[in-house]
């Protein structure tokens, strides 16, 4: 079984996030249940082409120096030119912070500024709950 290779939520696998130089990897909560939502709203798959990025990966992809990406904030998924304004109108709609749609170059960025300390992750029929706010939990 490869490293990472868990799903983290109904749709979405952690791997998908990893970085793809070095395969480390930092997902942010918000944005999977925001990218979740939208794939259930958009009705069908979403393909992650960028999640976490490492700054030496980032720079290699002239990304910016305060990417989100760096801070597993951020994904690039594939959108078709032809449907983007479609998608990123509804992206909008399901609260991302930043929606991004890269033209004919087929992908929109879709990001988050990652306000929210507990964040509700549906899981099949069940909710998840993050038991500790993400940032800052006393003790740590």
């Amino acid at each position: 079984m490869k490293v990472n290779n868990i799903f983290v939520s109904p749709h979405f696998r952690l791997a998908e996030f990893q970085c793809r130089c070095c395969g480390c990897v930092q997902l942010h909560p918000e944005l999977l249940v925001k990218l979740e939502k939208l794939r259930d709203a958009w009705g069908s798959p979403l393909l992650v082409t960028s999640g976490f990025r490492c700054s030496r990966h980032n720079r290699s992809v002239n990304g910016a120096e305060a990417s989100l990406h760096l801070l597993g904030q951020a994904a690039d998924v594939v959108v078709l030119y032809d449907v983007q304004r479609e998608f990123t109108e509804l992206a909008e709609k399901m609260a991302f912070d930043q929606v991004i749609p890269y033209g004919k170059r087929n992908f929109v960025h879709l990001g988050v500024f990652g306000r929210d300390e507990r964040v509700i992750l549906p899981v099949r029929q069940h909710k998840w709950e993050m038991a500790v706010p993400l940032h800052g939990a006393a003790g740590t």
